[in-house]
């Protein structure tokens, strides 16, 4: 239901019960168009287009949201005022007869929310004299919003969106999902993808959302069964297969190897000629062989044709008593037996010399050889002193041939300048900075020392 609040301003002039025809003019309700409850919102009246007049008159109308605070006229004038109790006033006497433009202000409070919006509206109705020369309603749609909205639950607007209304005032709030950490609802497995299903966790909203889990490696497998036996030297295989996606693996099963029976002579070695022995194996055809050596020929009391001597065989002949043919064998030559040696070539310190023997059996000479003796070296001798710019030399002679081995001394490492204030620094210590300074040279010795590469360079004399 809506209150109408009627403010008729007159002038002192008789109003006129005729209305003009020809009546002409506009106005507007300038303002907002939504307002929290609790505040004040103003509305301007503002007339464009209407004549000259005399007097000048508003009605107002509004919503039950809504109260009345204050009325003002914007044009300036006399007799009756906008009057809030009653809501009824006048205006008259017109400082100007022109009332274009901003014309009167009203300021209302919003005192409930509403869902539907309330229609705020204003007459306007313009005399010169008795006669009626605009009468006009501009009016404004305005709402009136919660200062504190009472929600209801979420709905879902869309995939990415919910929704909820306030009860009271009807305005819409819009939030992106929140979702769980959601529940497996299909589990992968090695043939198919599984599914992971996302519940929104805004009360009322009930919105999902699924994601594919990617198909996963964790085959089922059965037990292995064999397709095909191993052989002694070849290999079987076996598979299983995945109960779910019905993939087969495979893989080899080892070779099981030979198993040889014994050896059975085939052939019987005699003195002169090899024997032969097979074995077979029990689980295949394969068999391997093996040579049986020659007996030789075995003498009874054989008789020595010719002699062995030092350097050659001899010769001996018999019947053999086990195949009984007639034959000979090679006796081995026995070799020198030689006693007193005497060196018919020294050996040297880098080369062998010679000895030479007589054989006691054959008289033979024999000559053998005398390994070199090896350098014997003395004590080194300095030859060239080492100095702060160059490097000495010291040298090792043998004192067998005289070969001279050579070695470099590494330069004399510079001195370190002494202080030329004599003065004992009491707080420092005097004594400590001598010993500082041996030390430094001392570590510099050791350090050059150590880099410089030392050569040895030999002499040999022929």
């Amino acid at each position: 239901m809506k209150k109408i609040v009627s403010l008729i301003v007159s002038l002192i002039l008789i109003i006129s019960l005729c209305v003009t025809a020809n009546a002409a003019g506009s106005a507007t309700l300038n303002g907002n168009t939504s307002v929290t409850v609790g505040s004040n919102i103003e509305f301007t009246v503002n007339v464009s287009g209407c004549g000259d007049a005399t007097s000048i008159a508003v009605a107002v109308s509004y919503g039950d949201g809504f109260e009345l605070v204050s009325g003002n006229w914007l044009k300036s004038g006399s007799i009756t005022k906008f009057d809030t109790a009653t809501d009824k006033g006048a205006l008259g006497g017109l400082s100007s007869p022109d009332v274009n433009g901003n014309l009167f202000k009203i300021v209302l409070k919003a005192k409930t929310a509403s869902k539907n919006n309330q229609t705020v509206s204003v007459n306007v109705i313009a005399k010169n004299g008795s006669t009626e020369i605009m009468n006009v309603t501009p009016s404004k749609s305005v709402k009136i919003n919660c200062k504190t909205h009472t929600y209801g639950s979420y709905t879902k607007k869309d995939n990415s969106n919910h929704t909820r209304t306030c009860s009271a005032c009807g305005a819409i709030e819009t939030k992106a999902h929140t979702w769980n950490s959601g529940t497996v609802t299909k589990t992968a497995n090695c043939k198919e993808a599984g599914t992971k299903t996302y519940t929104c966790t805004a009360t009322g909203c009930g919105a999902t959302k699924t994601t594919t889990i990617a198909k996963t490696n964790n085959h089922t497998y059965g037990a292995w069964s064999q397709t095909k036996a191993p052989g002694c030297t070849t290999k079987g295989q076996q598979k299983r297969t995945c109960s779910t996606c019905q993939k087969v693996e495979t893989k080899d099963i080892a070779a099981v190897g030979h198993k040889m029976g014994s050896w059975t002579t085939t052939k019987k070695a005699t003195c002169e000629a090899k024997g032969e022995q097979t074995r077979t194996c029990a689980k295949c055809t394969h068999k391997e062989t093996k040579a049986i050596a020659a007996l030789g020929h075995k003498f009874s009391n054989p008789t020595v044709t010719k002699q062995p001597t030092c350097t050659e065989t001899g010769i001996e002949s018999g019947k053999c008593t086990t195949c009984g043919k007639t034959t000979t064998n090679t006796i081995a030559a026995k070799g020198h037996k030689t006693e007193n040696y005497v060196v018919i070539l020294e050996p040297t310190c880098t080369e062998d010399g010679k000895k030479e023997g007589t054989c006691t059996v054959c008289g033979a000479k024999v000559e053998e050889k005398v390994a070199a003796t090896g350098h014997t070296y003395g004590e080194a001798v300095i030859t060239k002193e080492a100095t702060e710019t160059e490097t000495g030399l010291k040298t090792q002679t043998c004192s067998a041939c005289g070969d001279v081995v050579e070695e470099v001394i590494p330069m004399i490492s510079a001195k370190p300048n002494a202080p030329t204030d004599n003065t004992v620094d009491t707080d420092n210590g005097g004594e400590s900075n001598g010993i500082v300074w041996i030390i430094i040279a001392a570590a510099a010795v050791v350090i050059i020392g150590a880099v410089v590469t030392i050569i040895i360079i030999k002499k040999k004399k022929v």
